[in-house]
Order: structure tokens, then C-alpha cells, then sequence
């Protein structure tokens, strides 16, 4: 199973200065690189896992 991109949270440094809009864009950019590396992966694991599994747990393995 992938694991959820969280790269934009991990580098959040300075807890400080975190407020709700500095937030918001990291969950929005962590989000679009979930959304790119999703787009890139479930053709191959579609291809792998299409007769063993709904395409509901496809999106839930990527």
C-alpha cells in the first residue's frame, strides 16, 4: 500500500508561525501531489489488481 504524500507537512519547521492560511496551503500542496501521484499510479496497479478488486479499493490501495 502507498502511503498518503504528507512531504508539504513534514516540512513544516517553524510551528510558530503556523495560522489556519499557512496550513491550508500545505494540506492544498500535499493534496495535489497526492492527486499527480495517484494520476500516475492507478493505470499500473488498475492493470495489476483488475480482476481481484473493485475499482473502490484500487483508489483506497494508491
Amino acid at each position: 500500500r502507498l502511503h498518503l504524500c504528507v512531504r508539504n507537512l513534514e516540512n513544516i519547521s517553524d510551528s510558530n508561525n503556523i495560522n489556519n492560511d499557512t496550513l491550508l496551503v500545505d494540506v492544498c500542496l500535499a493534496a495535489l501531489h497526492e492527486g499527480q501521484s495517484i494520476t500516475q499510479d492507478y493505470p499500473k496497479y488498475q492493470a495489476q489488481y483488475a480482476s481481484s478488486v473493485s475499482p473502490s479499493q484500487i483508489c483506497t490501495m494508491l
